[in-house]
Formats: C-alpha cells, sequence, structure tokens
C-alpha cells in the first residue's frame, strides 16, 4: 500500500510532501486482514514514543531494551525501488 500527500497548487500537484509504504496481509479469501495491519501500526506508534518510557540507570543508560514494537512495525514496512516509488 502506498500513502502519498501531494501539495497542489491551484489544483496542479507540485511536489510530493509525504509517502509511506506499507504490506498488506490477505487471507486465504482474498480479504485483507485488518488486525495485521493494526497491530503493525499501534507497535509502529509505540516504538517512537518508547523512548519517552525508557529506564535508564545511574550513569544515565538505557538499562532494558525492548525491540517487540520494533519488529513487529517493520514487519509492515518496506522501501520501494526509485522506480516503484
Amino acid at each position: 500500500m502506498a500513502d502519498v500527500v501531494v501539495e497542489l497548487v491551484a489544483r496542479d500537484p507540485v511536489r510530493i510532501v509525504r509517502n509511506t509504504f506499507s504490506i498488506l496481509s490477505f487471507d486465504a479469501e482474498g480479504h485483507i486482514e485488518p488486525g495485521r495491519f493494526e497491530k503493525q501500526q499501534f507497535a509502529l506508534v509505540e516504538s517512537v514514543v518508547a523512548p519517552v518510557f525508557a529506564v535508564f540507570d545511574e550513569n544515565g543508560d538505557e538499562t532494558v531494551v525492548d525491540a517487540t514494537s520494533r519488529i513487529v512495525a517493520q514487519g509492515g514496512q518496506w522501501v520501494p525501488s526509485g522506480v516503484i516509488a
């Protein structure tokens, strides 16, 4: 899936402001599995805000790194080649 935000001036596209690419999963009947996509999106948000809730020791070093959200979020993203994008 591609999400693309395009800036328009007088209804003419002038630049791509932002684009993201995701992988959608389908069940055996060809229906999108929204639960998996939703789980990946929540994990992506969690991986962004996780540093705010990090646990540090007396030296200021992070003591526990929980990479679960980062791994789940990465499973739903991809970076296409320039030609495909």
